[in-house]
């Protein structure tokens, strides 16, 4: 296994708990509705906004009222009008060393499971917990080993 660097996991971890937090406090606001909050805060008619960031008003309207989606370019140019950063994160949905060992026991059972079918057709069944056994050396050694290995497939 790569040794992931324990530097780099911290971090990892913490900008994923720092975003997962985010998410819960704007769970339900629209990025629309965010850019109306701080431009009524800021006491900014949207034409002012849309000047300001060189975009046309309509456009604007259409991202706060929810019928527009915008590119990032155009969010940057509203965000920088209203003096505020535009925030891309990626939040892992679960654990990543979770998500490494779950393609590893998929991957080692696919392998055992060739193994057992060729062994069938010379009818060499080993016993169930045997196979098991294999399954779970096979994990560990995919663990252990680059990730190119865990995550390339096999023909």
């Amino acid at each position: 296994m790569r040794n992931a660097k324990k530097s780099e996991k911290l971090l990892l971890e913490q900008i994923a708990d720092s975003a997962r937090c985010l998410a819960e406090h704007q769970r339900g606001l629209t990025i629309g509705k965010l850019i109306a909050m701080i431009r009524g805060q800021l006491a900014m008619s949207q034409r002012a906004v849309s000047k300001r960031a060189s975009v046309p008003q309509a456009t604007v309207s259409k991202i706060e009222s929810g019928r527009q989606q915008p590119t990032i370019s155009t969010l940057k140019r509203i965000l920088g009008a209203l003096e505020c950063d535009l925030l891309i994160t990626a939040i892992p949905r679960v654990n990543l060393e979770e998500v490494r060992y779950r393609q590893a026991v998929k991957k080692a059972e696919k392998r055992i499971e060739y193994l057992r079918g060729t062994m069938s057709l010379e009818k060499q069944m080993p016993d169930h917990r045997i196979l098991e056994e294999m399954v779970e050396e096979e994990v560990k050694k995919l663990l252990d080993s680059s990730g190119a290995t865990l995550w390339e497939e096999e023909l």
